[in-house]
């Protein structure tokens, strides 16, 4: 059948430019146009042959890429497994920081939560607890961790943005302070705040 003859055709190919590719100091790949073999896995991806298109982009070093259409034909498991074997730590958590988002955007909050947290992406963490108003979850999180020397520097504001949050949350408790102890830890905004309970205060 016109099926099984196109399927045919293209395990053929893929096994011819793969041996091609794998075949040692007979066949280097600066013989082989990497630009070739990117349009011909492209092809494959694009008629639905998304694994053997992914294998050939991981034959000439392009598993970022590999990862990244796996991920938007919807092959998490199989992108991750993928960024585990093949990635450099960076490229890999960059993978995982997509699944994360994807968690979070379908529903699955406290799941992301924990992968971040798993993956020491404290800040993550923090935003999306901030974000589902898990404030009394996320200040002792942040606090903790700087507490440990383990809370990012990545130049973000979610630190800042938590704290006044919880400090906020301590006056609706009547709990000036507290709520004053966690203000000084918040920022300019959070000084902003602690003045404004001073003066009120008074």
């Amino acid at each position: 059948s016109s099926v099984s003859d196109s399927e045919y055709t293209v395990d053929s190919d893929t096994t011819y430019l793969s041996s091609k590719l794998s075949s040692g100091p007979q066949q280097p790949l600066e013989r082989v146009a990497q630009s070739t073999i990117k349009l011909v896995a492209t092809n494959l991806i694009a008629n639905d042959h998304l694994l053997e298109g992914c294998q050939l982009l991981c034959l000439i070093k392009k598993a970022v890429d590999a990862c990244r259409y796996m991920q938007n034909f919807h092959h998490y498991n199989e992108a991750i497994w993928l960024a585990k074997v093949a990635l450099s730590r960076d490229e890999y958590f960059e993978v995982m920081k997509y699944y994360i988002d994807l968690l979070v955007n379908n529903g699955s909050r406290h799941l992301g939560i924990l992968l971040a947290i798993s993956l020491h992406y404290f800040d993550k963490a923090a935003e999306i607890l901030l974000a589902t108003k898990l404030v009394t979850i996320a200040a002792p999180l942040v606090e903790s961790c700087i507490e440990a020397g383990k809370w990012p520097d990545t130049g973000s504001d979610i630190k800042d943005r938590v704290f006044v949050e919880y400090a906020k949350y301590m006056v609706s408790l009547n709990n000036v302070e507290v709520a004053l102890k966690y203000c000084d830890m918040g920022g300019e905004k959070g000084k902003q705040l602690g003045e404004e309970l001073r003066i009120c205060a008074q």
